[in-house]
């Protein structure tokens, strides 16, 4: 079985990865994600280098099926749904960081 892995810059996705073994399937999230990561590392002054690198997380693996493209697929486009504009807005309103 393979295991769904969401990059994230604090809380902000960047990439899906799928992987079985040796073999990956990965998703970059649409340009709209890197610009509001983007965004948020300059306002926080985490644009230097240890500090940018320091808030990026991998989630804990989540089993899924064996098409890792179709998983990849899947998983990107339910985060393209789910961080629609206002949300990635108020992402960038509180530094990345999503409030419970």
């Amino acid at each position: 079985m393979a295991d769904l892995i969401v990059v994230s810059w604090r809380d902000i996705p960047a990439q899906v990865i799928v992987k079985s073994g040796r073999k990956s399937a990965k998703r970059e999230l649409p340009k709209r994600f890197i610009e509001a990561i983007d965004r948020v590392a300059m306002r926080t002054g985490a644009s230097v280098d240890d500090a940018y690198l320091a808030d990026w997380k991998r989630s804990a693996p989540v089993p899924c099926g064996d098409d890792l493209d179709a998983a990849a697929d899947a998983e990107a486009a339910r985060l393209e749904a789910e961080f629609d504009t206002d949300r990635l807005k108020a992402l960038i309103a509180a530094g990345g960081i999503a409030t419970p």
